[in-house]
Order: C-alpha cells, then sequence, then structure tokens
C-alpha cells in the first residue's frame, strides 16, 4: 500500500497537483519515514510551491537518511543557486558530483554555477575597479 501512495504522488507531482502530491508523500513517509528518496520527492513538492525552507528541510532529511542521495545534494544545489548563494551552490552540485561522476545533471549544474560564479567576480572586480578612477 506505501508504494502505492508513492506511485500517486509521483503521478501528481508530475501533472503539477502539489496539494495532492504533498498528500500522498506525507502519508508514504508516516508508512516509510526513512526512505531518502520520499523526502527528496517531497521536497520537490514543496520547491514548486515554492516553499523553499520546507524544500531544504525535506532534502536535508534525505541526505540525514541517505548521505549518497545525488538528487537532494543536486536539489539543495539548486536552492543555494537560486538565492543567489553560489559558493554554497557549487559546493552541493560538487557533493552530488562526487557521488556520482557519470550523472550529467549535477555535472552540468555545477559548470553552469561556476561559469556564474566566476563571471559575477570578474564583473564585480570590474565594477569595484572602473569606480576608483
Amino acid at each position: 500500500m506505501s508504494s502505492n501512495h508513492y506511485q500517486q504522488g509521483l503521478k501528481h507531482l508530475e501533472s503539477g497537483q502539489l496539494r495532492e502530491a504533498e498528500e500522498e508523500f506525507l502519508q508514504y513517509l508516516t508508512q516509510c519515514p526513512e526512505d531518502a528518496m520520499g523526502y527528496n520527492k517531497l521536497g520537490l513538492v514543496y520547491g514548486k510551491g515554492h516553499d523553499f525552507e520546507r524544500a531544504k528541510a525535506c532534502f536535508l532529511k534525505a541526505i540525514e537518511l541517505d548521505e549518497g542521495c545525488i538528487h537532494a545534494w543536486n536539489n539543495l544545489g539548486n536552492i543555494a543557486r537560486q538565492d543567489g548563494d553560489l559558493d554554497q551552490a557549487i559546493r552541493y552540485y560538487q557533493k552530488a558530483v562526487d557521488i556520482d561522476p557519470m550523472n550529467p545533471i549535477p555535472a552540468k549544474n555545477l559548470k553552469t554555477v561556476q561559469r556564474q560564479a566566476k563571471w559575477s567576480f570578474s564583473r564585480i572586480k570590474d565594477l569595484l575597479g572602473k569606480n576608483r578612477d
């Protein structure tokens, strides 16, 4: 029965029915409280609903349960990047890449945010240099 809640949660998440997805994943997690992927999926629901604090808490719980949950590390990177904390995003993406170097998603995200961070630092440095003249 519990896997049914998980599957229903996935269907609702894919169709954008966030409240229904949340209910299904919460029911699933009451029956399977040690499932890191259940917390990761619940975090996705909250993230899609722009409740980033709850999303982050779910991703951290997923990592607490399974430090090798690359999806949760990648999702934490996404939140940090969105918050403008590029250094933290790099650390989260790097952790995901360290766990699974062959997974293209965190590797792509890491390269993208590294370019953003380099550009941001270079741009700020240029602006500060121009203001001194």
